[in-house]
């Protein structure tokens, strides 16, 4: 009896070569077992628990007075957790490279594109633990009867999951872009730069920026709120899905066989970003 072998055709030796051989010969279903396994990985990752861990000592010390209140409830989620999941992304999607075992993982069944795209689908889980933990501080405020000078918005109050989300598809482009000992802490310092640049309080590109105070207050002891930040919460929101979207794009056009794909789908994504950028500013 003899046994059949599938030709590989032209040009598709340098697809295998990288990892990521023709459609017909990539095992696609293997997507959603590697997602799990990477998910579990990262939330896992002492960092991302160290994370989790500041953000419930973080609540736990809130006092309930209008302003932190307010900031806990939007934009206090997003140092405490959402840097130290991008730290546990770029150290999780390069653990075989930092290891050394890339050449032997290159022989798996699962290609690189489809354990690049099984590290951005992990993103989802701190996304949806910090959604999760939004949406009990909101009902304990709710039933509570905590004084806020108004309910955040359902936007104002996902901003901060988002940047979780951003975090972990930002953090697995760093490590499949940048592969150099220190990038992943000068990326996160640009951010914080950047951010820095468009949040003075009269600044009226603040909603540019990833870390979003959207309450101004009065001085101390924060129990009047002076307004709230110009721009549009809801756009906003669709900037920061983009942004992380397009992070978790950039990361698959460095290894998918069809870049042209991702390329695209980064392009159309970057320009819903602009648009929202636009958008949101007052």
């Amino acid at each position: 009896m003899t046994r059949h072998v599938s030709p590989v055709a032209p040009g598709d030796s340098d697809e295998l070569e990288n990892g990521a051989g023709p459609a017909h010969l990539l095992p696609a279903h293997l997507l959603p077992s590697l997602a799990l396994a990477e998910t579990r990985r990262l939330m896992l990752h002492p960092l991302a628990i160290t994370g989790l861990v500041l953000r419930l000592i973080g609540l736990a010390a809130t006092d309930w007075a209008p302003r932190p209140a307010y900031s806990a409830l939007t934009s206090e989620l997003v140092l405490p957790f959402g840097v130290p999941v991008f730290f546990a992304a770029v150290l999780t999607a390069s653990a075989t490279r930092r290891a050394g075992t890339d050449e032997l993982l290159a022989a798996a069944p699962a290609g690189r594109d489809l354990r690049t795209a099984a590290s951005c689908l992990a993103a989802l889980g701190p996304f949806l633990l910090a959604c999760a933990m939004q949406a009990v501080l909101a009902a304990v405020y709710a039933v509570a009867g905590v004084e806020l000078e108004r309910f955040p918005s359902l936007y104002e109050i996902g901003a901060g999951p988002l940047c979780v989300l951003g975090a972990g598809t930002l953090g697995v482009a760093v490590a499949r872009w940048l592969p150099w000992p220190g990038a992943s802490v000068l990326v996160m310092l640009v951010l914080i730069a950047v951010n820095g640049v468009v949040e003075p309080l009269h600044s009226t590109l603040t909603m540019l920026g990833f870390y979003v105070e959207f309450a101004r207050w009065g001085p101390p002891p924060y129990l009047e709120a002076v307004g709230f930040v110009a721009g549009s919460p809801d756009w906003h929101a669709l900037y920061l899905l983009a942004l992380s979207l397009g992070a978790g794009a950039l990361a698959m056009i460095r290894d998918a066989a069809r870049r042209g794909l991702w390329l695209g789908v980064g392009a159309a994504l970057v320009a819903i970003a602009a648009v929202a950028a636009t958008r949101q500013l007052p």
